[in-house]
């Protein structure tokens, strides 16, 4: 039976990747500080994984928040994510024969470029506003193919788009964009709130993926069974501004007040629309759910939980 590491495997993507694999039948064991296998702590976590002995380890595990969050901590972001990813490293060479899949936050490409095609994600800096995350997400790729050139590591690079769906943090400075705007139309229906704030001016356009589209990704990633360390977007090329998406999140929770837009609060890169002919051919046939299928259950469980 292949064995599977998931890393950060009691957060956001971690715990449905853990799900989709488990279901299909993997041997799956999850790695986190809650489950007491500290990635910061590099002899504990190198002992805890050589113990497991898996075929391949899927990467969640980050320090990461909203823009507002990774803006306000940049060196704790820069510091943290670095050490994760070097020591995540130094055990891929203790464990022969494993392949890592990492998932790469689309912050990695350039600040500046309206459409983002894997050939040119090293064609500029990244955007102010997520420098210390955006750097350590370059670094994942730099530690794949540097490991892959001395030591012959195995690594698959996928790039993200923003990621949202059911089970994030309900905070809405920790959780991701499109989820911070989900809870805050269910706070403001649920308490008559007049007006729902959103932070930034709302004409950023980006693309979005569903946390249960990102697991079934990493299923098959793994079913491939080949390790191209060039990265690959898992892409749909299909975006909205942050206003066209709040106005969909309003009319679904049937909230009846206003939408003010607070531009105290940066907006990042302009525009994240994702290249996908290298998707297309290495995931033939994928089909991604539906934007509103998938923000539908996002509200339903939000409303859970709040």
């Amino acid at each position: 039976m292949t064995a599977v590491a998931v890393l950060g495997g009691t957060g956001f993507a971690g715990q449905r990747v853990c799900q989709e694999l488990r279901n299909a039948g993997y041997q799956i064991a999850s790695f986190s500080r809650s489950s007491g296998c500290d990635l910061l702590d590099l002899p504990k976590a190198s002992l805890r994984l050589r113990e497991f002995a898996p075929d391949y380890i899927v990467n969640c595990a980050a320090m990461e928040g909203s823009i507002n969050y990774v803006g306000q901590l940049p060196a704790d972001v820069l510091d943290i994510n670095t050490r994760m990813i070097l020591n995540i490293y130094r055990i891929m060479l203790e464990i022969p024969g494993a392949i890592i899949i990492n998932p790469v936050a689309n912050c990695g490409y350039p600040g500046n470029q309206d459409y983002l095609e894997e050939k040119r994600f090293w064609n500029g800096p990244v955007h102010p506003t997520v420098l210390g995350y955006g750097t350590t997400r370059r670094l994942m790729i730099t530690a794949a193919t540097c490991y892959r050139n001395q030591y012959g590591v195995q690594s698959i690079n996928l790039i993200t788009p923003n990621m949202y769906g059911p089970g994030d943090s309900p905070d809405p400075n920790k959780t991701h964009a499109l989820n911070a705007l989900v809870i805050k139309f269910v706070q403001a229906v649920r308490d008559e709130l007049p007006s729902v704030e959103i932070w930034g001016s709302g004409r950023p356009i980006r693309e979005w993926l569903y946390v249960e589209d990102f697991a079934r990704l990493m299923r098959i990633a793994i079913e491939n069974g080949d390790a191209p360390t060039e990265p690959v977007n898992l892409a749909q090329n299909y975006s909205k501004t942050i206003a066209d998406l709040a106005g969909v999140i309003k009319r679904m929770t049937d909230y009846q007040g206003e939408v003010i837009y607070n531009t105290d609060y940066p907006d990042g890169a302009p525009r994240k629309v994702m290249y996908d002919i290298l998707f297309r051919d290495r995931f033939p046939g994928f089909e991604f759910t539906p934007l509103e299928i998938g923000i539908l259950s996002t509200i339903e469980y939000y409303r859970g939980v709040l």
